[in-house]
């Protein structure tokens, strides 16, 4: 199965990847540069070690209308914390 997959702290779009093995998708329109990523997993197996492999905390969304995957966001372990 195919996931959209990003980092909370680079957005849906990055011109880096969000994670090993995340594959670069097309690039976004409103933004040259910048792509969606994916990540193909192939069963419940690979989906349990990509959480896993990734940790902190991630959430998983079902397609909204006009998306074709679902979405794997990684929020990163920072995210929120104050310097």
């Amino acid at each position: 199965m195919k996931f959209l997959v990003y980092r909370t702290s680079q957005g849906v779009t990055s011109p880096q990847p969000p994670c090993p093995g995340a594959a670069r998708g097309d690039e976004a329109p409103a933004w040259p540069g910048e792509y969606v990523w994916h990540v193909e997993l192939n069963g419940l197996d690979d989906l349990v070690k990509f959480l896993a492999d990734n940790g902190g905390a991630l959430g998983m969304f079902t397609p909204e209308e006009g998306e074709e995957h679902p979405v794997i966001e990684i929020f990163d372990d920072d995210e929120g914390e104050e310097e």
